[in-house]
């Protein structure tokens, strides 16, 4: 091996040990203070801030009125099938047609109004939590500035692996969160 190719290998792994020294240790690399993370739980913190009760207060009623709606709507194909049933022998096969379709029109009607509630509550809860991440952007960012914190990551288990209690800043955020909507 002569002088020159030594001369590299020699500087190769020189860099390479530097670079995963710094891989290692990125301050070293910024010369700069440690990395500040940390984490909350959105799911928590939506769910038990102001706004995010009132989304769900909303939700429920929704979906009460759609139960009730939906029962109404059952009712009167059990009633349309009970007709047919009681007048089995005494109808005309064109009546009891006639209510088959009836039955097979009101099942129908269940069908289509349950699968279209379900999309419009999608839609209110989509859209609830659109404008409660719009709310919680600016404290987000307060608490990034105060605490001077690098990376606030969402706390989602397989995702953030371990974390300690100290960086999770879920209450205080809430808190935040919930005083700014007063």
């Amino acid at each position: 091996m002569s002088h020159r190719t030594s001369t590299y290998t020699a500087a190769f792994a020189f860099s390479l040990v530097l670079l995963f020294g710094a891989i290692a240790n990125p301050v070293a690399v910024a010369q700069e203070r440690p990395i500040k993370i940390a984490v909350v739980d959105l799911e928590r913190l939506v769910a038990q801030s102001t706004p995010g009760q009132a989304l769900q207060a909303r939700l429920d009623q929704f979906q009460k009125t759609v139960q009730a709606e939906g029962e109404q709507k059952a009712q009167k194909a059990r009633d349309i099938r009970q007709k047919a049933s009681d007048g089995g022998s005494t109808l005309s096969q064109a009546e009891q047609a006639d209510l088959q379709k009836q039955y097979e029109d009101a099942t129908l009607e269940i069908r289509r109004f349950r699968e279209e509630k379900q999309r419009e509550g999608e839609r209110i809860r989509n859209e609830g939590l659109r404008e409660i991440e719009k709310q919680m952007a600016p404290v987000f960012r307060q608490v990034r500035d105060e605490g001077d914190y690098d990376l606030i990551l969402n706390n989602i288990p397989g995702v953030v692996v371990m974390a300690n209690e100290r960086v999770d800043i879920t209450q205080m955020v809430m808190e935040r969160f919930n005083a700014a909507q007063q």
